[in-house]
């Protein structure tokens, strides 16, 4: 039997739910979208993460919309799972929406739980633009969410940033960013209010050349921002890295993305060398609390995986059709990077 929905949870949703219902004549396309479209949270508490976006980072919410048996049997869940969404993006563009999740009636733990910058295993962290860090660090603040340090000012390469990593409840981490150099087009990303929507995703893993075959060469994808750093005296830093450490463990990163020139979407690898933590992999999937997946939408997702499997790829959930509101019906594959991110790929059926 399904597990009935709260009427806290509904009564709490207040405003976005009366403005906005559910997600019938809503619709966002994927033409031209290159890397990930959406990032899916799995959430306990709905009310209160919608709240957090929409007041916090300034998002809007889109539609609500129940989980279907489709869904449910796509994420290896009993078809009768009971899974609330809350679908919110920036009212500036159809890229970097956020997918609030709640599953009702399965046991949950946190994918990343009390999880620090050198622990490996599943997604990370999700990275904004924003005109006022400090304003977004208190309002999250506020609302119980902890940094790993307090914002902190950096230069890597031509950027100058003024950046805190913050946790929220579930165990999600967001970068939030600063960028007061080089210049930027602030109204691209909404920055104005909150933040802009989300640009890259970082994976911070064990094995650094399991995933530059798998993004290089398996998927495909092209190189962007890369290198190795370590950081400068005194060795302050966001990832909350001890100073001393900071200064000697050098971090390999690499951002790819499946465009040339345009990086937006783009999931990067990072490894800190000589550094060993936890491991998160066997958590990283559903029903668990956190960042559950990245959504990416290709133009022929049955070319896809056959180019895909041709490199050596492996497909954790084989092409299944199903109803992904607000992006119609849609053909949808899931596979996993060697540390058990979930990267979920999609083709919608025009």
């Amino acid at each position: 039997m399904k597990t009935r929905i709260p009427l806290l949870i509904v009564a709490s949703l207040g405003l976005a739910q009366m403005a906005h219902g559910n997600c019938d004549g809503e619709h966002i396309a994927s033409d031209g979208v290159t890397g990930f479209q959406e990032a899916v949270i799995s959430v306990a508490d709905l009310a209160a993460a919608t709240e957090t976006w929409r007041n916090v980072a300034g998002f809007e919410v889109v539609c609500e919309v129940a989980g279907t048996p489709e869904l449910a049997r796509f994420w290896n869940l009993p078809p009768d799972t009971s899974i609330e969404q809350v679908i919110l993006k920036k009212a500036v563009s159809d890229r970097g929406l956020i997918r609030l999740v709640r599953f009702h009636g399965l046991p949950q733990v946190q994918i990343r739980s009390s999880g620090t910058g050198w622990d490996t295993g599943g997604i990370f962290d999700l990275y904004f633009y924003t005109d006022d860090v400090d304003a977004v660090f208190h309002g999250l603040r506020q609302r119980g969410w902890q940094a790993y340090n307090d914002p902190v000012g950096y230069v890597l390469g031509p950027f100058d940033i003024h950046e805190v990593i913050m946790r929220g409840p579930n165990g999600e981490a967001l970068v939030i960013m600063q960028r007061n150099a080089p210049p930027y087009d602030k109204s691209l990303w909404g920055v104005d209010s909150g933040l802009g929507w989300p640009f890259n995703s970082a994976l911070i893993v064990k094995d650094y050349a399991a995933h530059m075959r798998l993004f290089g060469e398996q998927l495909g994808w092209s190189k962007h921002l890369g290198g190795r750093n370590v950081s400068e005296p005194p060795g302050e830093n966001p990832s909350g890295f001890p100073w001393s450490l900071a200064q000697t463990a050098p971090r390999l990163f690499q951002a790819f993305a499946n465009h040339e020139t345009d990086r937006n979407g783009s999931i990067q690898i990072m490894h800190i060398e000589g550094v060993t933590g936890k491991d998160f992999s066997a958590r990283a999937k559903p029903p668990n609390l956190g960042i559950l997946a990245l959504r990416i939408p290709v133009p022929d997702l049955r070319q896809f995986a056959q180019d895909f499997e041709k490199r050596g790829g492996k497909i954790s959930t084989p092409p299944q059709q199903l109803t992904l509101a607000p992006f119609g019906r849609v053909d949808m594959l899931a596979i996993e990077t060697p540390e058990g991110a979930r990267l979920e790929f999609f083709s919608p059926q025009y």
